[in-house]
């Protein structure tokens, strides 16, 4: 984030949260900026998106409201000095959300720290949530949030104009395969939208969630992947065979968690690779459309990054590609 902007924003947070975001720790991703304070008990999330409905804002809150009783360290929105669960303002003719989550303990998971533990204490965790969607969907209830499917198509047609012919046919080909999955009960219903460890703190063997902005009905292995993929490209194992870490180092102990809580048949996982792709395109077209915020300094190196892994065939081979690249011009 560009200094101008910073202050901008330090500004309004100062003024309708009382605290100053000069004591966090900014971190980014695709949507969202998420300022974290270090021994604090809340953090403060700032959306760069278009508004969502009342409706859509108020079941975010009801479901976070649902997820309480079966996973506690589920974190619950806080509000602002004016008394709002979310605070909208505009900065340069760009309209940000924010919101403060609270309750949330311990800090963000280095990649470095990532242990077979820390990935059932994961699985655990989305596998609670995923249990209870499941059970929700069969009961009937329905929140009013859009479907991922619908998220994606209207972020493709946003930035058409900005994608490469070949990046665009594989784009294409993700998005079908994905929408061509049935939307069967155990497999689909509303997820977390935005799963991936800048959303979390741990504390030991607990996992503190926040960031519900996202939430979505959808696959649920799209919440898996978007873990999966923020843990490679944010550093964990750098340098190695993405394909040999996932299925022998992190996949094993996350599903040993998941699956105390979500029951899980033979082909649960089948779609999993098809998933992270399908985050990795969602990632690469939302970028295209912050290429004017001063989000990031190095915006065009991640964009053309992200534009390589999803144009090749095969997602986690590309990945390993990438990621090589990527370390050896840091090196050099």
């Amino acid at each position: 984030m560009n200094e101008e902007l910073k202050q901008k924003i330090r500004e309004v947070l100062l003024e309708r949260y009382g605290v100053d975001i000069k004591e966090a720790v900014c971190r980014y991703s695709t949507q969202n900026y998420a300022f974290v304070f270090s021994e604090k008990p809340y953090m403060i999330r700032v959306s760069i998106s278009p508004k969502k409905t009342r409706s859509e804002i108020l079941s975010e809150l009801m479901w976070v409201d649902d997820l309480k009783p079966f996973k506690q360290t589920v974190c619950e929105p806080n509000a602002s000095l004016n008394g709002l669960l979310l605070e909208e303002f505009e900065i340069d003719g760009r309209l940000y959300r924010a919101s403060m989550f609270r309750t949330a303990r311990g800090n963000i998971k280095l990649t470095t720290e990532m242990k077979p533990m820390f990935f059932i204490c994961v699985g655990d965790l989305l596998g609670a949530i995923h249990h209870v969607s499941t059970n929700e969907r069969e009961l009937g209830i329905r929140y009013s949030r859009k479907r991922m499917s619908d998220t994606f198509a209207e972020l493709k047609n946003r930035v058409k104009e900005k994608i490469p012919p070949e990046i665009e046919t594989r784009i294409c080909a993700v998005q079908q395969e994905v929408d061509a999955l049935p939307e069967e009960l155990g497999r689909y219903g509303i997820c977390h939208g935005d799963f991936h460890i800048n959303n979390f703190f741990v504390e030991e063997n607990n996992i503190w969630l926040f960031d519900f902005d996202g939430c979505t009905y959808a696959n649920y292995l799209y919440d898996v992947a978007s873990f999966v993929q923020a843990c490679f490209l944010m550093g964990y194992r750098a340098g190695e065979d993405c394909r040999k870490v996932l299925y022998e180092e992190m996949l094993p102990y996350f599903k040993i968690g998941y699956e105390l809580n979500k029951e899980c048949d033979a082909h649960y996982w089948d779609h999993l690779e098809l998933f992270i792709a399908y985050r990795v395109a969602m990632a690469y077209m939302s970028l295209l459309e912050i290429d004017d915020c001063g989000v990031v300094d190095n915006l065009e190196q991640i964009r053309q990054f992200l534009g390589f892994i999803i144009s090749q065939n095969d997602i986690l081979d590309a990945m390993t590609v990438g990621l090589k690249k990527q370390a050896e011009s840091k090196k050099g």
